[in-house]
Parts: C-alpha cells; sequence; structure tokens
C-alpha cells in the first residue's frame, strides 16, 4: 500500500497551482553564494532541476532527473570551488573510541536549502498511518546495530549540535538525492518492474558509503538501514517520511550506540 501523500501528477498539479513568482526561488536561491561561495550558485540550478523533473515528460523528465542526480552527486562530493566543511564546536570524543564532529558538508548543506525551497512548494506532508513504517524503518537497523555493537551511551552539547546537522543537512541532502531522484527515476524507467528500483538503489547507497564504513560490519549495516529506506519509500513514496526514518537511525546511533563504527 502507497501513501496517499504522492501520486504521479500531484508534484505537478502542485507546482502548476504556484506557477506566480516562479522565479523568485531560484533568484532567492542565488543569496546562497554569500555564505558558501561557489558552490552556493549550485542551490538555484538544482531547484530549476528539480522543477524540470515535475513539469516535463518523457525523455525531457528522464534527462532532468539525470541532470539533477549529477548536479547534487558534483555538489555533495565537493568538486565544487569553496566546499570545504565547516566546524561549529569541537568534536565529542571520549575514552570509549566515540568522535562526533559538529561540522557540515557545505554542499550537502547547498542540496538541502535548494531542497527545502522545492519541497515546500508541493507541501507533502506526514499522515498518521505513515508513522508504523517508519518506525519499522528505524528500529530494524538500531536493533540489528545493537545487536552487532552493543551500546555506549553519550551526551554532550557538540552531539546535540552534530544531530541537528544531521537532520537539517545528511539526512534532507542524500534523501533528496537517493529517493526523491534516484529511486523515482529508477522506477519511473522500469514501469511495472518498480519494485526493483530497491536493491538497487540499497546498492548504490551502501556503495557511496563506503568511504565512512570502512569494515565489512559497518557496510553491512548501512546495507540494512539503506535497504529500509528504500522499502519505506517504495511502499509509503512519502519524502518527510524517508528523512524522519533517516534521522531517527542516526539521531539513535549518535546517542545510544558506538559512534562511528569501528573499521
Amino acid at each position: 500500500m502507497r501513501s496517499e501523500s504522492l501520486d504521479p501528477e500531484g508534484p505537478y498539479r502542485a507546482l502548476q497551482t504556484r506557477k506566480a513568482g516562479l522565479w523568485a526561488a531560484p533568484l532567492l536561491l542565488t543569496l546562497c553564494a554569500i555564505p558558501f561561495g561557489w558552490t552556493g550558485l549550485a542551490a538555484p540550478l538544482i531547484w530549476l532541476s528539480l522543477y524540470t523533473i515535475e513539469t516535463t515528460r518523457g525523455w525531457k523528465r528522464g534527462l532532468s532527473y539525470l541532470a539533477a542526480g549529477l548536479l547534487m552527486l558534483v555538489t555533495a562530493l565537493g568538486l565544487l570551488p569553496g566546499a570545504a566543511r565547516i566546524e561549529l564546536l569541537p568534536p565529542y570524543t571520549d575514552g570509549a573510541g566515540n568522535s562526533i564532529y559538529a561540522n557540515f558538508n557545505v554542499g550537502k548543506a547547498v542540496i538541502a536549502i535548494a531542497l527545502v525551497a522545492f519541497m515546500l512548494r508541493l507541501r507533502q506532508s506526514l499522515k498518521a498511518v505513515d508513522m508504523p513504517y517508519i518506525a519499522a524503518a528505524v528500529m530494524i537497523p538500531l536493533v540489528c546495530a545493537a545487536a552487532v555493537l552493543g551500546t555506549s551511551a553519550k551526551f554532550a552539547m557538540a552531539i546535540v549540535v552534530a544531530a541537528a546537522i544531521n537532520l537539517l543537512v545528511v539526512c534532507v541532502s542524500e534523501e533528496g538525492f537517493f529517493r526523491w531522484i534516484l529511486q523515482r527515476g529508477v522506477e519511473n524507467g522500469l514501469g511495472r518492474w518498480r519494485w526493483l528500483a530497491v536493491p538497487l538503489v540499497t546498492a548504490v547507497f551502501t556503495f557511496l558509503h563506503t568511504g565512512w564504513a570502512a569494515s565489512a560490519t559497518a557496510l553491512a549495516l548501512v546495507t540494512v538501514a539503506g535497504f529500509c529506506y528504500s522499502l519505506l519509500w517504495c511502499l509509503r513514496q512519502n519524502f518527510w517520511g524517508c528523512v524522519l526514518a533517516h534521522w531517527g537511525v542516526n539521531l539513535l546511533h549518535m546517542f545510544l550506540l558506538p559512534y562511528p563504527i569501528a573499521g
């Protein structure tokens, strides 16, 4: 069963009713260049690519998915000028080997800003029926991780700040890429075989986390989490639900489990 919060024509209809001030959002997003330099100029381009996806059909829409995905990848990977990480607080470390950094990737921040500016126009919302699915997508990876790694409870202001950054920057930008662009795009191309997007996107999710997941155990746990997020999207088609599930896993990981996972 899918959520009623997204149907194939839903985003298109939502945008058609809000054509007034179409160029206001991308023009305002150029202001991202002030704090983020050249990387900030990716924000209006990402917004426009998202708009094009929802307002075109056929090969033009497929090309728009490709353009948006490549632009997000280049931005997130720090390939644009001015993409250095920004540290807000000194990192949290302890004798148990935990190390949590309160900093953020400028590229992902730019992607997140563009995504939020765009998604607010669609007014997609969470529904009560989505919550059990989200809870399952959070608990399954956490139970698996706790069983393998054990627990490591901790609390510090740096962790609180890191958790906020994780929601606003990491989860929004990553779910925007993996779910709204990659998984939707693959589903659009596969038609009645759209369920194959779940393992395919899970594999991409795992591959792009190999720099963070430095051991077979870490990769296995990342795969479990990625599968849960992909399946959640397949079942509910709710962007904010996937963001919430992703953040739930990362939040509880930071506060309750060893972080990062030892290599």
